[in-house]
Formats: structure tokens, sequence, C-alpha cells
């Protein structure tokens, strides 16, 4: 049996990398044949599926967190060698470690989708600094009992590696995060007109990883040297109260949208309406929102964070840039000057295809229950 461990919804329409992930996989598991329980918290209430076991509402992670040692408590008897158990963030892995001890009791994978305590770091600055030096003891713990470490981009591998434990991050496997090009069927790949080279699009949660506030600043400059620019502001999160005083004391406020959460299944329309993307983030993985706007071509301008690099084309597809308004803005123009020239070409995204990446995973979850 398979276990993918997530605090997620794996048949709900949450946006972000994770999310796609956590869908991703049960696609693929559900493809497989395999014997497979994706364990996660409930988002939505339309759909149901017997592979899959909720053990907590919301996406509270404390809750799931709690909810985990609980669920461990009453399976510990019920794993064998033949067993594998797939964590997202090393310190979900705990409860197993503690309640089904050996590789007898099931092998573990662990994920990594960032660098653990950025998001930490972001809510409490400085004073996350000691709690930060404990997460990294019980973290190197983990990483020398699992059998496989995953992680989304090799950037990442690499700090990982300087920051918690070198000989395990020097044999990890590094599989980036693929998107479902489904999503897109029945829509061709066609570069924006020049009509939507002025509307920006910012895609994601509303935190302090994604950093929106950078966006809109981006905005109130370009709207400061005289450009017609609007920029539409899709998600919602913890910062959404501190992102409405922000719009409404921006000299730019009549030129924002914000339009909350959105299903992933309208993301295809969203790109029809926007021109470029804009990413603003502090720090990321292996962005999903990113891979989506090529496949929708799409130029993307973007903070220089995970594996952007890896598929972005400088100049060509999108730019890389630091986090200054000043160089956000003046990619920006660069990226409506492509689409006013009709310059921009759509990207081939075959690397990225989900099937050839979920096959790497199943490969992986194969190698170590008969390993």
């Amino acid at each position: 049996m398979i276990y993918v461990f997530y605090n997620n919804d794996p048949l709900g329409q949450d946006l972000g990398g994770g999310a796609e992930h956590f869908r991703g996989l049960f696609r693929a598991l559900a493809a497989s044949g395999e014997s497979f329980r994706m364990v996660g918290c409930r988002l939505q209430d339309q759909r149901s599926d017997p592979r899959v076991v909720y053990i907590s509402e919301g996406s509270n992670f404390l809750r799931f967190w709690l909810a985990l040692w609980l669920w461990f408590w009453r399976n510990r008897s019920r794993f064998g060698p033949e067993d594998v158990l797939h964590f997202h963030r090393n310190y979900a892995a705990w409860p197993k470690l503690v309640f089904a001890r050996g590789r007898d009791r099931g092998r573990v994978v662990v994920s990594y989708h960032n660098v653990t305590g950025r998001v930490l770091e972001g809510k409490l600055g400085r004073l996350a600094r000691p709690l930060r030096a404990l997460m990294l003891l019980f973290e190197r713990r983990v990483v020398e009992k699992a059998d496989a470490i995953v992680c989304v981009s090799d950037r990442d591998r690499r700090v990982l590696a300087r920051q918690v434990a070198e000989p395990p991050f020097a044999r990890a496997q590094v599989i980036p995060a693929g998107f479902d090009q489904r999503l897109f069927e029945g829509r061709p790949a066609v570069p924006p007109g020049p009509e939507l080279a002025f509307k920006l699009l910012v895609l994601g949660r509303i935190s302090h990883q994604k950093n929106v506030p950078l966006a809109i600043s981006v905005l109130e400059r370009l709207v400061e040297q005289g450009f017609p620019y609007t920029l539409t502001i899709a998600g919602d999160g913890e910062d959404a109260r501190a992102l409405v005083r922000r719009i409404a004391a921006s000299p730019a406020a009549d030129r924002i949208s914000w339009i909350g959460r959105q299903p992933h299944d309208r993301v295809p329309e969203l790109f029809a309406r926007h021109g470029i993307l804009l990413v603003t983030s502090r720090y990321e993985a292996s962005p999903t929102v990113v891979k989506e706007a090529l496949r929708a071509c799409r130029p993307v301008v973007t903070t220089d964070v995970g594996d952007v690099r890896d598929w972005l084309e400088e100049g060509r597809t999108g730019f890389v840039c630091p986090a200054e308004i000043g160089r956000l803005a003046a990619a920006v123009r660069a990226a409506s000057a492509l689409i006013e020239r009709g310059a921009y070409r759509c990207p081939s995204l075959e690397a990225l295809d989900e099937a050839a990446i979920m096959r790497r995973v199943l490969e992986l979850y194969r190698r170590l229950a008969h390993g």
C-alpha cells in the first residue's frame, strides 16, 4: 500500500504548486493500478473517494498535524515492509517515526517543496531563529531515517544540503513539480494580442511568501511613468486584510482588481484575459503558475526564486529580476514590448508533462516497496 500525506485536498480546487502536486499524485496513482490512500484535509464538500482519507477540516496545518498523530496511533499496527509512506514536510513524518518505527513498518519518502522555516521566518522575523534551530535538530533526524528524499528544485536541494545535512541531500532526487496540461485542452497556445499588453495578473495565495504588495508597488511605478497598466490579483489567504488596506491606500487603486480565491479550473480563463504574469514571491520551490503561464503562451516577469530560470528563456519567454520595484517595472515594460511587436513565441513544455514526471515518482515507490 502507498500512503501519501499532505495538508491539502486531492479532490479540491485549491491554487498553488503543492496542491496541484497532490492532485497530480492522486491522478497518477489512480491510473497506475497500485493500492493507495491519500491522507489529507477536507477543503470541499462536493466530492469524495474511498481512496482519500480526511483527518481534518480546513487548511490549518497544526490541526492537520495533530490529527496525523492520532491517525498513526490508531493505525500503528497496519504497516508492513512493502508499504511506502510519502510525507510532504519533514515534520509530518514524526508520527510514523514514533508510532511505527523501523523499515519493517513501512518505507519513508520525504518531499521538500521549499526550504523549511521560511514561512516561519516570514511570520516571526528574527524571533523565529531559536525555533528554527530546534526544527533543524529534528529535521536532521528525519532525513537520517528517511529511505528517500525528493526536492522539486536543485536550488533547494543545494540550500538544504548546506543548512541541514550534506550526505542525505547529496543523494536526494530532484523531481520538478509538473502541471496538469489537460486543464488547457481545447485551448490553442496563442500569444496575447496587443490589447492585452498592459494587463498584469498576479495569481496565488495572499501571504508573506507571495509578497503581493511588491506587485502593487510595481504597478504604481508604471502608472507614475504614464503607462496604462492594470493589475488583477487572484487569490486569498492570511494577508488578505492587509491587502485590502494596501489597495485602498494606493494612488493606483482604480487600476487594481482583487477578485479573491479562484477555482483551479478557471486558471486558463484568467490567462486568456491578461497578457503578463507577474510573480513577486520572496521564495518558491517550483512555482506551478509559471509553467501554466508558459502553457497559456504568456510572458512571465518574476523574482529570482526556485527553478524559474530552468523554464524561462530570458528575454524571449520571460524575465527574471531581483525583488526591486524599478527592475521589475522595467521587465514588465520589456514584456509588453514583446507582445506589442508580436515577438513572443510559445515555448515547448514537454519536460513538464505530468505523466512523465509522475512516472518517476511511481518508480521510486515501487523500488522502495520491493527493494
